[in-house]
């Protein structure tokens, strides 16, 4: 099975439930960057609630930068900011030690790369970490539809299953989190969260 997406910082929990246990999640390249979205930002929940980790870009040709040529700024601080915010968040989580070192070297760049190379990077780690056999490419050129999966414009239907979180006695079970706050808290456990679902539109706010 197929399906198409944005590329996404951490992405969101329904991007892994549309092809869990396996298939070929195919990342659109040929875009215009949009602002704004998951594309450079993710949610992690902490002892604060939700909170939003951005990631700034720069664009060479504004709004008219394609995706793939759009690059981490890594003039600000923002890898340090985004890594203390994890270790406050998940220091606590069962699987933090475990995962700790494979994903803070996501966060000790030197060098500026794209955004979507960044973000594969992350999402390649994450499919074997969950153990799935989700694969990742690229689309060849810019389609405004396909016949498959099109979840380019909004996130697969998920009915979200509440799972084990840090803060839950404090906030609750708090849905709509990244693919980092299901790993940190269930990690090989986090199948449990990916069951299948039907085909459909969720809250187009996150998009």
């Amino acid at each position: 099975m197929r399906a198409f997406f944005t590329t996404s910082y951490w992405p969101p929990i329904a991007c892994f439930a549309a092809l869990y246990p396996d298939g070929e999640l195919v990342l659109e390249q040929h875009e215009h960057y949009q602002k704004q979205t998951i594309r450079n930002r993710c949610s992690i929940c902490g002892a604060n609630g939700p909170q939003w980790l951005i990631i700034p870009v720069l664009r060479r040709h504004g709004t008219k930068t394609p995706i793939r040529e759009v690059m981490l700024d890594l003039s600000s601080d923002w890898q340090r900011v985004h890594w203390l915010a994890i270790e406050s968040a998940y220091r606590s989580s069962p699987y933090y030690e475990y995962y700790r070192d494979e994903i803070r070297k996501f966060y000790t760049l030197k060098k500026s790369i794209s955004l979507i190379e960044y973000n594969s990077a992350i999402l390649r780690w994450t499919a074997e970490a969950l153990e799935t056999g989700i694969s990742v490419s690229y689309t060849e050129s810019y389609n405004t539809s396909y016949s498959e999966l099109d979840f380019r414009n909004h996130l697969p239907a998920y009915e979200p299953v509440p799972y084990y979180q840090v803060f839950a006695r404090k906030h609750g079970f708090v849905p709509g989190q990244s693919i980092l706050d299901l790993l940190m808290n269930e990690g090989p456990e986090a199948w449990k969260a990916l069951k299948p679902n039907t085909k459909g539109e969720q809250d187009p706010q996150l998009r």
